[in-house]
């Protein structure tokens, strides 16, 4: 019998499962996919030239402490995102401009007080010790109405949600993504490039090597892949986890690190206590795609742009260059993300890839380079099987304030971790790691709370 079994393979799984390893418990973690690493996975290109990230892709060496130590653990080389030269904001097929990376699009005058006076007010809610119960009964729509917001602004606020979580601002509370920033430092910390924000380096050699090492570290006799899990036994004094191939573990503990909106695909016994059903019932995953396009050369540098493109059309909501210069790879990765993507996904291959790069045509004046790409590559998190969308699980309006306390907690001899328990970082590899590494020593603790009992009788 284990002492502790880990269900999920991504960061925040295996950050639990080590932590518990090295307390001296024995573990074992079984993941569906056939690879570790959940939402960070790194493809190579079949010209060589390095990797894309389909999955997680951006960190920093301040603020996301956890990470950065697994980034001089493994000795894993990063960059600055490049940030220098113009954006493009691409409002409608008659409307576009660019615009000075690290400034307000070039709106009217009035326009542009409006969207500052909103993002203002937003980003002082991000920045208070807590929340307030109030701005969970609104939606995000709601609060930038409640607060006068013209149609522009309404328009930005939503490229933020669906850029960010994958959701409309009409899906969400504004406490929800008010919380969601604050755990991040705040929304223009959460929104940067520069030092200190939130995608300020990336991995040459891909986020993936994070998970990797971990695994290592686990040590890869403890990790079985392609090993979903099909119902979860709390019989009191152990668990059984099965297999949806008939394997079954017996363990002390077991730490379910998958997101809430899938603990319906698992059968547990009991049943999850009520806040839990209500969580996993009611929270939603973002409609959330990437689509990379590979180019032999960097042709929109030549323009004097840095790769930035915001749209409120869709399919691309934000685009950003993510070439790795050192590896001769020059990409786009387009953000399809939201509304517009849930038409979009609908489409066969072919036809998604061609909106996508009319409309990259069209943000740059039809550029001839758009047309000649050396590869593409395509991640629809929403049709995954054991994602089902990104980046997180948003909980249904009302709901984030109501059941705080619950949220998290443990159900018997099972616990909970992932992203969106963070208490850092919450949607990002730095919220991953923290989670799992707050619950494995939940689980120590408990572990060793049963042993005194037990003595004691």
């Amino acid at each position: 019998m284990y002492d502790v079994l880990v269900i999920g393979a991504g960061l925040s799984g295996l950050q639990a499962a080590l932590t518990a390893q090295q307390a001296g418990l024995s573990v074992v973690v079984v993941e569906a996919r056939d690879r570790v690493g959940g939402k960070t996975w790194s493809v190579p290109l079949a010209s060589g030239r390095g990797c894309v990230e389909l999955g997680a892709a951006w960190t920093n060496d301040t603020n996301q402490r956890r990470i950065w130590a697994y980034v001089q653990k493994f000795g894993l080389k990063m960059f600055q995102q490049p940030i220098g030269g113009d954006c493009v904001m691409y409002e409608n097929s008659t409307t576009k401009h660019k615009f000075p990376f690290g400034t307000t699009p070039k709106f009217s005058t009035e326009e542009t007080k409006d969207l500052e006076r909103l993002r203002d007010a937003i980003a002082a809610k991000t920045l208070t010790a807590s929340g307030d119960p109030e701005d969970d009964k609104i939606t995000l729509e709601e609060f930038g109405k409640k607060l006068g917001a013209t149609q522009k602004t309404l328009d930005m606020i939503n490229l933020w949600a669906r850029v960010m979580l994958g959701v409309e601002h009409s899906e969400l509370s504004a406490e929800y993504f008010f919380d969601y920033c604050r755990r991040g430092g705040g929304f223009y910390q959460m929104r940067s490039d520069a030092k200190d924000g939130a995608q300020y380096l990336r991995f040459q050699d891909g986020s993936q090597s994070v998970s990797k090492g971990i695994a290592s570290l686990i040590g890869h006799a403890n990790i079985q892949l392609s090993t979903p899990v099909a119902s979860v036994e709390d019989r009191g004094s152990y668990v059984i986890t099965t297999s949806t191939d008939g394997k079954r573990f017996r363990s002390k503990k077991v730490v379910l690190s998958v997101p809430s909106t899938l603990y319906k695909d698992i059968t547990f016994s009991p049943a999850l206590p009520g806040p839990k059903r209500r969580v996993t019932d009611t929270t939603i995953l973002g409609d959330y795609s990437k689509t990379i396009v590979c180019y032999d050369r960097p042709w929109w540098r030549d323009l004097g742009f840095n790769g930035m493109c915001l749209s409120y059309e869709g399919p691309i909501i934000v685009g950003r260059d993510t070439s790795v210069d050192d590896k001769g790879q020059y990409s786009f990765t387009f953000f399809c993300n939201g509304g517009p993507s849930r038409e979009w996904t609908k489409l066969p291959p072919h036809e998604r890839r061609a909106k996508v790069l009319q409309h990259l045509a069209a943000m740059f004046d039809n550029h001839p380079e758009v047309y000649k790409p050396i590869e593409v590559f395509e991640q629809e998190w929403q049709k995954e099987q054991y994602s089902k969308g990104a980046v997180c699980p948003v909980t249904e309006v009302g709901l984030l304030s109501e059941l705080n306390a619950e949220y998290r907690a443990p159900a018997g001899n099972l616990h909970f971790v992932g992203t969106e328990y963070a208490a850092e970082w919450k949607g990002y590899m730095e919220g991953a790691v923290c989670s799992g590494e707050d619950g494995g020593k939940e689980v120590v603790e408990a572990l060793r709370a049963d042993k005194k009992l037990q003595a004691r009788l």
